[in-house]
């Protein structure tokens, strides 16, 4: 029964520390998937791209290796031309603390019903999305870099 048990507890862990999959790892899966892509790029460039940084010149290929699929993809036209924008974003929780009156209801002594209000405090969550670096393409290589500092 116990060695049952050992390894149940053995599967749980597994599978809970396979859940956690870093940045680096995800990129490592990338360019192995990706491998005779990864290969065809100067060296300078496949060591930038295996540790997730990009710079100007680069193709949107090197890009989608180094940092993944961007979240959101805007097309900006200016007098100078018409560029693609990749967006990668994350969320933050804001918790918001705030004071409510919700209905008691109350039974006195002598079997009487009443409704009194009393004043709680509730937690509101809410989650917002920002962008953490934009990348714009000129001609299908960057122009420009933006990232949060």
């Amino acid at each position: 029964m116990q060695r049952l048990m050992l390894f149940v507890v053995g599967l749980i862990a597994a599978y809970t520390l396979t859940g956690c999959i870093t940045a680096q790892q995800l990129r490592e899966r990338r360019i192995a998937k990706n491998h005779e892509l990864f290969n065809a790029f100067a060296p300078d460039i496949q060591e930038k791209v295996r540790f997730g940084q990009i710079d100007l010149g680069f193709s949107q290929d090197m890009v989608r290796l180094a940092w993944g699929s961007p979240d959101r993809i805007y097309i900006r036209t200016t007098s100078d031309g018409v560029a693609t924008v990749w967006t990668y974003t994350r969320m933050r929780t804001y918790t918001q603390t705030e004071r409510m009156s919700i209905p008691v209801h109350v039974t006195d002594s002598t079997g009487k019903r009443r409704t009194e209000y009393s004043s709680v405090w509730i937690n509101r969550d809410t989650e917002e999305e920002y962008a953490v670096a934009r990348v714009e393409f000129t001609q299908g290589v960057i122009t420009a870099i933006e990232q949060l500092e």
